[in-house]
């Protein structure tokens, strides 16, 4: 059977014989263009429907593409989160660019591990502290690092520190109730010492020693103070498990002589008799 002779040069698919009128459609149309929703993810997979397009077919292609964006350690299209004492070294670094104390929750994101593996990580920065510069320093639920104290003479040489800041004996008296008794307020703090603690709180606090935590639901409110990482790192301690024993007094152990005088004082307005200012 001879062949159809082609169609006119300006021919169009309506005019062309039906044998051609088909092949004309398939070979003229333009590609179908890619459907405002239907962006390419990372993995390969489509947002707006889960569709990708497959390369020059101008249909909806099966397959997803095998190429991958870049993602944060942990998370689909990144690299996978180090173990073992590669994450221990890397909670280390993020502990050292940390501006301040850091919770398990904010290492975790940086290291794309979960919470539990973070904090056996940060174990086994506890367990080799000892041979290092630095101590880790947990302070309620955040951890920081800091220097190790049998290096303090030395560190105060380097930093051209001439004297280190002291403390009032009244100031560290009242930072002793605040530290073995927290939260405690301005009240119970006074009912131990027996004297006006305004000034010296006002003082701790300036100092960055202690900080307002909590209020006491009780008439009035009064605010609940607690010790601040800096205490920690001011006194060299680890954790507030670390403050040492009060021992006795008298042959009664310190720390309920301690907890009683706390419990015995009164939220009540006080009357028109203050007590004078204490010495900072």
């Amino acid at each position: 059977m001879p062949a159809p002779s082609p169609a006119p040069p300006h021919a169009t698919p309506s005019d062309a014989p039906p044998s051609e009128r088909a092949v004309n459609v398939v070979t003229t149309a333009a590609p179908i263009p890619r459907e405002p929703d239907a962006t390419i993810a990372a993995g390969g997979s489509a947002a707006g429907g889960g569709r990708s397009i497959g390369p020059g077919t101008g249909s909806a292609a099966t397959t997803p593409r095998t190429a991958r964006l870049p993602g944060p350690l942990g998370e689909p299209g990144g690299a996978a989160p180090p173990a073992g004492k590669e994450l221990a070294a890397l909670i280390e670094a993020l502990l050292l660019v940390s501006p301040g104390p850091a919770t398990l929750d904010e290492l975790a994101r940086g290291a794309g591990a979960d919470v539990a593996t973070v904090a056996d990580a940060l174990a086994d920065l506890e367990g080799a502290g000892d041979a290092r510069g630095w101590v880790l320093q947990r302070h309620a639920e955040t951890v920081q690092l800091a220097t190790a104290p049998r290096f303090a003479e030395p560190v105060r040489r380097f930093l051209g520190l001439d004297r280190e800041a002291r403390l009032s004996p009244a100031a560290l008296e009242t930072l002793a109730i605040v530290a073995y008794q927290q939260p405690v307020t301005r009240a119970e703090v006074e009912a131990v010492r027996g004297v006006d603690c305004a000034g010296v709180l006002a003082t701790l606090h300036g100092r960055g020693l202690i900080e307002a935590v909590a209020r006491l639901p009780s008439v009035g409110n009064p605010i609940q103070y607690g010790t601040t990482p800096d205490f920690l790192r001011h006194f060299g301690l680890r954790s507030l498990a670390d403050l040492p024993s009060l021992g006795t007094v008298d042959g009664r152990d310190a720390q309920d002589a301690l907890t009683a005088a706390v419990a015995s004082a009164d939220e009540s307005p006080r009357g028109g008799h203050p007590s004078p200012p204490a010495s900072t």
